[in-house]
C-alpha cells in the first residue's frame, strides 16, 4: 500500500519537510510518526542483516579474535553493539551526530531473541535495567559527536568500520576530516566496508543535483532534513584513496538512464558524465595503503 509521503512530489517534501523541521519537536517525537527516520526500527532483523553484510564482505571466513569495530550512523539503533558483542568483538563504538537511538530495552531484548533464532549466541539482557546498563553489557561506547567523537577515540585502535547509507549524509566540508580520522583510528590490518546511496532521498531520483552548491550547503538547507552531500560514487572514492585508503571492493548500481533531466540539474553537475551520474548506489570495501602511519 503506498503511504501519503510516498504520493508527494519531491518538491512538496521540501517544502514540507522545512516547515516540520522548525517546529519544536526533538528527533524522537518526529520517530514516533515515521518523520526524519535514521533507519527502520521496525524490521527486527535488519541491523543483523545489515551488519553481517558488512562483516563478511572484508572478512569472509571469520573476524580477527577479540576484533574491535566501529559503526559510523548508527542512527536508530544500537543493536549492532549486540550483534558484534555476539561475533566475538571485545568493543564497539557508535559513532553518530546525535543521540537518536532508541533506548526501549524491550526492543533489544527481541533483537536478542532473533539472534538466537538464527543460531547466534546473544547476550544475557534479562539483568539489565537501563539504557546505560545495556551498553555496558554489550561493550558499547555510543558517541554522539560526530567528528569531535572519532577525535576522541585512540590511534590504530579499530579492526572493523562500516556504515549503511551514511556517506552521502557526511557534510561535504567535512568529509576530508572523517576520512582523515577514519584513517587514524584504524589498525594497519584494518578493514571497511561501506553501503552508499546516491538517490536524493527525496523521491528517489537526482532532484538533489538542481540546486546550486551555495543554497544546498547553507545552513538552513543542511538543518532541514533531507541534506544528501551530492558526492557521486567517483568524488568519494578519491576523498578515501586522498586519505590513505585503498579500495579492495567496489561494485555500483545503477540505473537504466538518468531519473532526472540533466538540463534540469545545477551546472556545476550538467557535465558530470551520464555514466557516472547513473550510479544510484554502491558498496565499496577499503583498507589502510601499505605504507606505515605517521
Amino acid at each position: 500500500m503506498l503511504s501519503f509521503k510516498s504520493l508527494l512530489p519531491w518538491w512538496l517534501k521540501i517544502i514540507v519537510k522545512i516547515v516540520l523541521s522548525r517546529l519544536p519537536l526533538d528527533y524522537h517525537h518526529w520517530n514516533k510518526i515515521n518523520l526524519f527516520r535514521h533507519g527502520d526500527i521496525d524490521e527486527l532483523w535488519l541491523p543483523g542483516k545489515k551488519f553481517l553484510l558488512h562483516l563478511n564482505s572484508v572478512f569472509p571466513e571469520k573476524p580477527p579474535d577479540g576484533f574491535i569495530c566501529l559503526e559510523l550512523g548508527p542512527g536508530d539503533l544500537v543493536a549492532s553493539g549486540i550483534i558484534a558483542k555476539s561475533m566475538g568483538a571485545t568493543k564497539t563504538y557508535l559513532v553518530d551526530v546525535g543521540q537518536y537511538a532508541t533506548e526501549d530495552l524491550d526492543y533489544y531484548r527481541r533483537f536478542c531473541l532473533e539472534l538466537e533464532r538464527h543460531d547466534m549466541s546473544a547476550p544475557d539482557l534479562s539483568q539489565v535495567a537501563s539504557f546505560a546498563e545495556l551498553l555496558d553489557c554489550c561493550n558499547i561506547e555510543y558517541l554522539t559527536d560526530g567528528i569531535d567523537s572519532l577525535r576522541m577515540l585512540p590511534a590504530s585502535s579499530i579492526d572493523f568500520i562500516w556504515s549503511h547509507s551514511v556517506l552521502e549524509h557526511i557534510r561535504r566540508k567535512d568529509f576530508t576530516d572523517m576520512v582523515g580520522e577514519l584513517h587514524r583510528i584504524m589498525k594497519v590490518t584494518g578493514k571497511m566496508s561501506h553501503n552508499a546511496d546516491l538517490k536524493d532521498h527525496l523521491g528517489g531520483a537526482l532532484n538533489n543535483l538542481r540546486f546550486s552548491n551555495r543554497l544546498w550547503e547553507s545552513e538552513f538547507m543542511v538543518k532541514s532534513g533531507f541534506y544528501t552531500n551530492r558526492l557521486q560514487h567517483q568524488n568519494i572514492l578519491r576523498f578515501f584513496r586522498d586519505g590513505g585508503f585503498e579500495i579492495v571492493d567496489d561494485a555500483v548500481g545503477r540505473w537504466e538512464k538518468m531519473p532526472t533531466p540533466r538540463n534540469s540539474m545545477d551546472v556545476m553537475f550538467q557535465n558530470m558524465p551520464e555514466k557516472e551520474l547513473c550510479i544510484r548506489s554502491f558498496h565499496v570495501a577499503f583498507t589502510p595503503k601499505s605504507f606505515s602511519k605517521d
